[in-house]
């Protein structure tokens, strides 16, 4: 099945995708012209957008590698990658940095370390989603098996996590130097020529996935979104390196919003695809419940329904009936007229009894062969005799041309009824019925019969 992430864009989601990508950019302007406005400080912000990042990202991830090993569409495992790889960054980066677990950062983190994961986080994200989309056509060599795909998944998600585990350690074993050209201390987040490089790669990295999708598809869209935020958070975090100024709290905005993006584009996906299953499942059941030669219920649908309305009828105390139908002599119709008019004639004789059975409690099933049954919950004996005989009438009226003695198409009807307060079982009543059904053409055909149900 394919995925709808990488199905045809349509129109509105173009347009719902152009408007969120104008108010980025609107944002990202309004906020720069005051990016330096001091504000008031909330020291838990910074770990909480780290830990959204990382939830959202670890999620993101999940669900693209687990829709890449439905589809097997090689930009949906590169893309699960490149967001595994931004879940451990940022973790280790919020792990790291100073005064939030520790004084200095755990695992012995130097003062750079933690500004050093956030440059890896940053521009790693753009480098791996240039990576998906430039695999995102065929995965190559031979055909693709469940072994293989546990090899790609590996490659395309296990390998960038593996990366981004190893540069951790490498920045804590080099203790590297402060990241940074003119950063006002050593906790400030990025300035200078760094972030001019990570900014490129979010534009470097929009110009490929617009090249190679040419925004055909709801992923594209989205996945340009998600660069774009990105963009958005490098781009104001070289206009001020400063904690608690408007720009360093939007930018942390977009830090949140390149992963969650995916999130819901993926959760949107999982919602539509559960809705198609369950409008798939109430088909299937429909189907499976129905006759397919008369359209109506079939003998599997009676014998548990029935069961379940004789429970209910004598739980409440009220009557049930039962009419048993049988289309007179239909062997001498199929020998003369064929098999192919015998079911024309069925389908209409069932159609016939489906309009007698008005109310919804009521319904309709083919017993089997040319025998038809009508379970009449809450219906008295008299009652459930008037229906039959408007089914029977209804089945004249058809006007169906028969070589019978009549001339016409007639049916033979049983009814039996178990009142609320004779006690009775399901199959003591089928077998009133049929009998009752047995008298009718015992003494004629095309007439109704009741009968009792022994107590």
């Amino acid at each position: 099945m394919d995925s709808l992430l990488i199905g045809p864009a349509t129109r509105k989601q173009v347009v719902v995708a152009s408007t969120c990508a104008l108010l980025v950019l609107l944002a990202l302007t309004l906020a720069g012209q005051h990016a330096r406005e001091t504000l008031p400080a909330v020291a838990p912000f910074m770990p909480m957008c780290a830990l959204t990042v990382f939830t959202t990202s670890g999620i993101a991830a999940f669900l693209l590698g687990a829709r890449f090993t439905v589809t097997q569409q090689p930009m949906l495992g590169a893309l699960g990658g490149a967001y595994a790889f931004t879940a451990i960054t940022v973790a280790l980066q919020l792990l790291m940095f100073p005064g939030v677990f520790t004084r200095t950062g755990l695992f012995g983190a130097g003062p750079h370390s933690a500004a050093w994961m956030w440059v890896f986080w940053h521009a790693g994200f753009p480098l791996l989603v240039m990576v998906a989309a430039l695999v995102r056509d065929h995965l190559p060599g031979r055909p693709v098996t469940l072994r293989s795909i546990d090899r790609w998944t590996w490659a395309l998600i296990g390998l960038p996590t593996m990366l981004a585990a190893a540069l951790g350690i490498l920045v804590i074993q080099a203790n590297l130097a402060a990241p940074f050209y003119a950063a006002p201390d050593v906790d400030a987040l990025p300035g200078g020529r760094l972030g001019f490089v990570i900014c490129a790669l979010d534009v470097l990295a929009i110009v490929v996935v617009l090249i190679k999708g040419r925004l055909l598809t709801v992923l594209d869209l989205w996945v340009t979104i998600a660069l774009l935020a990105s963009f958005a958070d490098a781009s104001l975090n070289l206009l001020t390196a400063a904690p608690f100024t408007l720009g360093w709290y939007v930018a942390r905005v977009f830090s949140m919003l390149a992963p969650g993006t995916l999130v819901c584009l993926l959760v949107w996906e999982v919602t539509v695809l559960y809705r198609e299953l369950s409008v798939a499942h109430a088909s299937l059941l429909r189907t499976s419940t129905r006759d397919a030669l008369t359209r109506v219920y079939n003998r599997s649908y009676f014998n548990e329904q029935f069961r379940k309305e004789f429970d209910r009828a004598t739980r409440n105390g009220q009557p049930l009936s039962l009419v048993m139908v049988d289309v007179d002599k239909f062997k001498d119709y199929n020998d003369a007229f064929g098999h192919l008019r015998g079911d024309a004639c069925l389908g209409a004789i069932a159609k016939a009894l489906a309009g007698v059975a008005r109310r919804s409690s009521d319904f309709v099933a083919r017993y089997g062969g040319e025998e038809f049954v009508l379970v009449l919950p809450d219906t008295k004996s008299d009652e459930a005799s008037a229906i039959a005989e408007q089914a029977r009438l209804a089945v004249m009226h058809l006007g169906l041309h028969s070589p019978s003695e009549a001339g016409q198409v007639t049916v033979s009807a049983g009814c039996a009824t178990n009142e609320y307060n004779t006690p009775g079982t399901p199959d003591a009543l089928v077998q009133a019925a049929d009998a009752a059904l047995y008298e009718a053409k015992r003494t004629g055909r095309n007439r109704v019969r009741s009968i009792a149900p022994p107590q």
